[in-house]
C-alpha cells in the first residue's frame, strides 16, 4: 500500500489547510466534502511523506482516533515529526517546512496560513515574475578576486555591528542614570524605551550613567565612526573604492583593524547584556517574564567582569 503524505490544500485562501492523504486527489476530496467546494476550486501540493514512526505516534492521538486518515492535521506533533522548525517573533508563531514559512494561530485546520517563501523557493518564485533578460546588465556587476573576499569580510563585519548594537539595546543596565530612572517607573518601561534608541542616543545615555575607561572610550568612539563608514557606503568612498586595486588594499587594512577592535567591543557589551540579565533576575522578580530564556556560555562571568572593569557607575 502507498505511503501517507502531508498535503497543503488550497481553496479560497481562507480555508487553506494541511491534510494527510495517500494522494492529491484524496486530499482535495477531503476539502471538497467538508466545505462544499467544486472540483476546480481545490488544489493540493504534496509537502512531505509521513514516516512510519510519525504515523504510529499520531495514531495514538485523539484526533486520529476520532477521524482517522485521510483527514486534516490537528496538533503540533506531526509537524515536529517531519522535521518542521518553529519560532515566535513579535508574538506570532511561525513554522518552517521546505522553505515555506507558515503563520500559526493554532495547530488545526484553517488556523495555519502561508506567510512567505524563503531560500531557494523564494528565488524560484521571483524568477517566475522577473524576466532576467529584460533587466539592465552592467559589466561592473561581476565580482572577481580579491573583491569577493572583501565583500565577504564586509558582510561578516556588518553582522558583528548588528550583534553589538543588539547587545547594547538589550543592556538596560547601561541606562540606569537618574534621568532614565525618573523617566521610566518600571523595568519594562526602561527596557522597551532602551531598545528603541538609535546607536548615537544609546551612547549618549550610557555616558549619563557611567564613567568609561579612557582607552576603551577611545575605541568605542572609533567603533561608532567606523561603523557609520561601513554602513553608509565605504566601498564607494574615493579612498576605499572597491573597484580599484589601491582602494581594495586600503579597504583591507580598514577591515582588519575594524575586525580586531570590534571583537573587544562585542565582548564588553555582551558582558553588559549578561549583567543586565543577572540584575533583572535578582532585583526585579516581578519582571521575570520580560527576561528571555538564555543558554549562557561558561565565560559569562568573565565577560561581566570585563564590562565592570571598563565601566564604573557615576555617583548619584
Amino acid at each position: 500500500m502507498s505511503s501517507w503524505h502531508l498535503y497543503w490544500v488550497e481553496s479560497d485562501g481562507l480555508e487553506d489547510c494541511f491534510v494527510v492523504a495517500r494522494n492529491s486527489r484524496s486530499a482535495c476530496r477531503i476539502e471538497r466534502d467538508m466545505n462544499g467546494f467544486g472540483p476546480d476550486q481545490v488544489s493540493a501540493q504534496r509537502i512531505a511523506r509521513i514516516p512510519l514512526k510519525v504515523q504510529k505516534a499520531y495514531e495514538k492521538t485523539n484526533a486520529f482516533k476520532e477521524n482517522g486518515w485521510p483527514f486534516y492535521v490537528f496538533g503540533k506533533e506531526l509537524f515536529e515529526g517531519i522535521g518542521a522548525e518553529f519560532r515566535t517573533i513579535d508574538d506570532t508563531e511561525e513554522m518552517l517546512i521546505d522553505d515555506v514559512v507558515y503563520e500559526v494561530e493554532d495547530y488545526r485546520a484553517c488556523y495555519i496560513s502561508v506567510s512567505r517563501y524563503i531560500g531557494v523557493k523564494a528565488i524560484e518564485e521571483l524568477n517566475k515574475q522577473i524576466d532576467l533578460e529584460e533587466l539592465p546588465f552592467e559589466e561592473d556587476d561581476i565580482w572577481h578576486e580579491p573583491e569577493i573576499h572583501i565583500v565577504t569580510g564586509l558582510g561578516m563585519l556588518l553582522i558583528r555591528c548588528q550583534e553589538i548594537e543588539d547587545y547594547i539595546a538589550r543592556s538596560f543596565i547601561l541606562g540606569l542614570s537618574p534621568k532614565q530612572k525618573k523617566k521610566h517607573k518600571t523595568l519594562g518601561e526602561l527596557t522597551n524605551a532602551w531598545k528603541k534608541k538609535t546607536l548615537g542616543n544609546l551612547i549618549k545615555s550610557i555616558e549619563e550613567a557611567w564613567v568609561i575607561e579612557p582607552n576603551f572610550k577611545e575605541n568605542l568612539d572609533q567603533f561608532v565612526k567606523n561603523r557609520n563608514q561601513l554602513i553608509h557606503g565605504i566601498t564607494v568612498d574615493e579612498r576605499f573604492d572597491i573597484r580599484t586595486n589601491w582602494g581594495q588594499r586600503e579597504l583591507l587594512v580598514f577591515l582588519t583593524m575594524f575586525d580586531t577592535y570590534s571583537r573587544i567591543i562585542k565582548s564588553v557589551f555582551r558582558g553588559a547584556y549578561y549583567a543586565s540579565f543577572e540584575l533583572g533576575r535578582t532585583q526585579w522578580e516581578s519582571n521575570r517574564d520580560l527576561l528571555e530564556e538564555v543558554d549562557f556560555p561558561k565565560n559569562m562571568d568573565d565577560e561581566i567582569q570585563l564590562f565592570l572593569m571598563l565601566f564604573s557607575p557615576k555617583k548619584q
